[in-house]
């Protein structure tokens, strides 16, 4: 049986006002959660979260879904199993809500759960840690997706392809933390999700991202943080478990004098089409792009990296690193290009940021086209838009041929 995707909105009126308490509602188990056909729905409304009781068969759950809104109403219920295991006819009911229905089958329509949750178009802020995905059980097809409602990400901006490419909260939904030397987000769980969100640390020696499970997925994403230290296993974006697949990230270091931008710990991850930098105009651009920890191996393909100053170093660390067509700012790595910053970006300028691509650019077109990559750039651009993918998280429309968008027709541009 397939896992069932639980869709919650996350905001001021969504299902949960903030990420965490999205997280908060999650089963236990993931893979073990079930969705049943239900009727005789009796009583009330059932309360997001509440315990249950399944009279009959004696089991307990906890509830994540139903298309019940109250009494001789409703069709499925979903929901995590903390004891026991639910039969046909037993009567399920709400600790909280006193709400009841019945179980029509012992069988399950569903096993397993996607638990999504959609930000709305808003920033969430505040001191400490911001969100911690943890402690579910999880697998392939039965993890947490954290994502955007549709139309709140970055993405779909009506003005995409003009913005300035950094953080801004007014374009989309964000999370931002304001702690010195804390995350921002941390996900522990194995095989979650994160796509289409803008993520910050502000405070000095804040980290935007930790990825600490043994895979996971992470796409669509912009990361800015002002991590200062020295340790491997820290950084805007770090890692402390094994495997993750990283792609169409900006991840932008704001601190000047950092040690590094990202640090890999002993991981082994992926990175494609991600645009990895410092602004150029730092007092003291960071010693090194990326810096690894004991072990490891780094796959980073199609990706541009500059530091702002060319006397620095793309990698630090006895991590063993695969680049492929990347292009820098620093010379002497094999696989990666040396191109002139200020060419390259719309504002390499820390106040003005824009990491967009601009015409002339070294990266355009010269990145690597196979299935690894990513099929849209990070404002869902379709890839690749000319005559090979463009190096880094984004991909230029070409004012001079037709470009293709997510969900448009293919349109010729012009300057004027």
């Amino acid at each position: 049986m397939a896992a069932v995707t639980v869709v919650k909105a996350i905001g001021t009126t969504g299902v949960f006002s903030t990420p965490q308490l999205w997280e908060d509602g999650a089963p236990a188990n993931l893979t073990t959660a079930e969705k049943s056909a239900a009727s005789s729905f009796l009583t009330a409304a059932f309360i997001q979260g509440e315990v249950l009781s399944f009279v009959g068969s004696g089991a307990t759950g906890k509830l994540l879904d139903t298309d019940s809104t109250g009494p001789g109403n409703g069709t499925y219920i979903t929901y995590g199993i903390t004891t026991g295991n639910p039969a046909t006819n037993d009567v399920v009911t709400g600790i909280g809500s006193g709400a009841t229905c019945v179980l029509s089958s012992g069988t399950p329509d569903n096993v397993g759960v996607i638990w999504e949750g959609q930000c709305q178009n808003q920033e969430f802020s505040g001191t400490g840690v911001q969100l911690f995905i943890s402690s579910s059980t999880s697998n392939s097809s039965a993890y947490k997706h954290l994502t955007t409602v549709p139309g709140a990400s970055f993405r779909d901006n009506a003005n995409k392809q003009t913005n300035a490419l950094r953080f801004d909260s007014s374009n989309g939904a964000s999370i931002t933390g304001s702690s010195a030397n804390q995350v921002t987000v941390s996900c522990t769980e194995d095989n979650s999700l994160l796509s289409n969100l803008q993520i910050n640390a502000t405070g000095l020696g804040g980290r935007a991202l930790a990825a600490g499970s043994t895979a996971g997925l992470y796409e669509n994403l912009i990361l800015e943080g002002k991590y200062v230290g020295t340790s491997a296993a820290l950084g805007v974006l770090y890692l402390s478990g094994t495997t993750y697949t990283f792609r169409n990230l900006l991840i932008v270091q704001r601190a000047s004098g950092a040690d590094h931008i990202i640090g890999t710990s002993t991981a082994s991850p992926n990175f494609y089409n991600c645009t990895i930098v410092a602004a150029d105009d730092l007092a003291t651009a960071p010693d090194s792009i990326f810096l690894s920890g004991a072990s490891g191996t780094v796959t980073v393909q199609n990706c541009g990296m500059f530091d702002g100053d060319s006397t620095k170093a793309i990698k630090a660390g006895s991590a063993t690193f695969n680049f492929t067509t990347c292009y820098s700012d620093i010379s002497g790595t094999a696989g990666v290009t040396q191109a002139t910053y200020a060419n390259e970006f719309v504002s390499v300028a820390d106040a003005t940021r824009d990491f967009k691509l601009k015409l002339g650019a070294a990266q355009i077109g010269n990145g690597t086209t196979d299935a690894t990559n990513a099929a849209t750039d990070i404002v869902g651009t379709l890839r690749p838009s000319g005559v090979g993918y463009d190096v880094g998280c984004w991909e230029l429309v070409n004012y001079n041929v037709p470009r293709l968008f997510v969900g448009q027709a293919v349109k010729r541009a012009s300057f004027f």
